[in-house]
């Protein structure tokens, strides 16, 4: 039987809270973000932490599933190519609307069915990150 994360736990879909955006990374007054799409997520719970040089600052990884029928259709053009791991990582960011939270996403995952081969989500590494407020 071939079950989907989706449907493997549908009491862990976040509905209506997260969004995928455009970035532009580093402008003057800081990375900007576009919306695009509002999307349905898991988010995992476990997160990947490190401290980095001085002053000691925590960074935490955050693990998200999503739908790839839910992307924009940019993204959904990149699944043909097999190319899609940059372009979201280089040109999209996600918004949690209920923390207020903006995501960069610092590696991307296919997941595949291993029987049929079709995608089936995402996985998003991401990290709290600021935008430019404008």
């Amino acid at each position: 039987m071939d079950t989907s994360i989706f449907e493997a736990f549908p009491n862990a879909i976040i509905r209506g809270v997260w969004q995928i955006g455009t970035c532009k990374h580093g402008t003057l007054i800081g990375n900007q973000f576009s919306s695009l799409a509002t999307i349905d997520v898991i988010v995992d719970e476990g997160y990947n932490s490190n401290i980095e040089t001085t002053p000691e600052t925590i960074n935490s990884d955050l693990l998200i599933y999503a739908k790839p029928c839910q992307m924009p259709k940019e993204v959904n053009d990149l699944f043909m190519t097999s190319q899609v791991v940059i372009p979201l990582v280089a040109n999209y960011m996600l918004y949690n609307s209920a923390t207020d939270t903006y995501f960069m996403i610092v590696d991307a995952g296919v997941g595949k069915n291993q029987h049929t081969g079709n995608i089936e989500h995402l996985e998003l590494k991401v990290r709290p990150t600021e935008i430019a407020d404008v």
